[in-house]
């Protein structure tokens, strides 16, 4: 049996003193294309800005093997992980 891609593990996300992932879990494996879906307010967003880093998280985060819950985003979107925002906010104007 392969390992996942990427592995999720109890990730629990914060903003501020607010608990608002509660210990979401998923693989990925390489060649699959897998997609969140939910109604607004479910934490999609929030699930792929864990995994980016970009917010306080708590879990198991591992990418080809590698732990990576705690790294910086540009660590982590040098490993290949991307993130692209809804609002398309990339650039500053």
């Amino acid at each position: 049996m392969t390992k996942p891609m990427l592995e999720v593990a109890d990730l629990h996300a914060y903003y501020g003193k607010s608990h608002v992932l509660h210990g979401v879990n998923l693989y990925v494996n390489a060649g699959e294309i897998v997609c969140l879906l939910g109604r607004n307010g479910v934490g999609r967003s929030t699930t792929a800005k864990a995994v980016m880093g970009q917010v306080v998280a708590r879990g198991q985060v591992r990418f080809k093997g590698r732990d990576i819950l705690g790294m910086k985003a540009y660590e982590i979107a040098r490993l290949g992980i991307g993130l692209v925002p809804e609002d398309r906010s990339i650039f500053q104007t």
